[in-house]
């Protein structure tokens, strides 16, 4: 049976079948429980992952408060980017909200396999085109819509993070507190 990554690969830039031969070579299989971190601030982690199963959330602490910045549900891609092309200690953490199984893979290796591949490198080009659309659209919003735009561009667009994340989680991820997104919800 064909793994639900390469799916989804499949989905974004057609696969040959050595590219999925070598993939399940990199490719392996990690269950986080509630509470697991994932990535953790200062703590060096070169892997990719893609959630099968659960959640996970980022957040970064600024003045001891969690903010959350990013929720990844069944079908994402996880990692950290930036400690990764970087090469430097990550700065936000990513936990498992619930219990969360996930296909995981060196990013190094995933790399070399681009390096003899076309068609990964093809596909590795869209993800992170992919990704760098997500972080610009989700900068856009804080600069150019109010706090209530976002919250109903949210409702139009992200409903698993409404149906499964906590309020607390939540309003963070707005950028407001939970009483204004109380008064959001209680305005709609």
């Amino acid at each position: 049976m064909e793994l639900n990554i390469l799916k989804v690969m499949n989905s974004v830039s057609p696969l040959t079948e050595q590219d999925c031969s070598e993939l399940l070579k990199i490719f392996k299989t990690k269950v986080l429980k509630k509470g697991e971190m994932w990535l953790e601030q200062g703590k060096v982690n070169y892997n990719g992952a893609f959630v099968e199963e659960g959640y996970l959330r980022r957040f970064w602490l600024k003045d001891g408060e969690e903010v959350t910045d990013v929720f990844y549900f069944e079908n994402d891609f996880c990692a950290d980017l930036q400690s990764i092309i970087g090469k430097i200690k990550p700065i936000s953490n990513v936990v498992a909200m619930q219990r969360t199984t996930m296909t995981t893979f060196s990013y190094p290796e995933f790399n070399r396999l681009c390096e003899k591949s076309m068609t990964l490198e093809h596909l590795h080009r869209l993800l992170l085109e992919s990704v760098l659309l997500r972080f610009y659209n989700r900068t856009a919003s804080f600069i150019l819509q109010s706090p209530k735009e976002r919250y109903d561009d949210l409702m139009v667009t992200k409903s698993p993070i409404l149906q499964r994340a906590t309020q607390y989680h939540i309003s963070s991820y707005l950028g407001i507190g939970p009483q204004h997104l109380s008064r959001l919800r209680a305005g709609r």
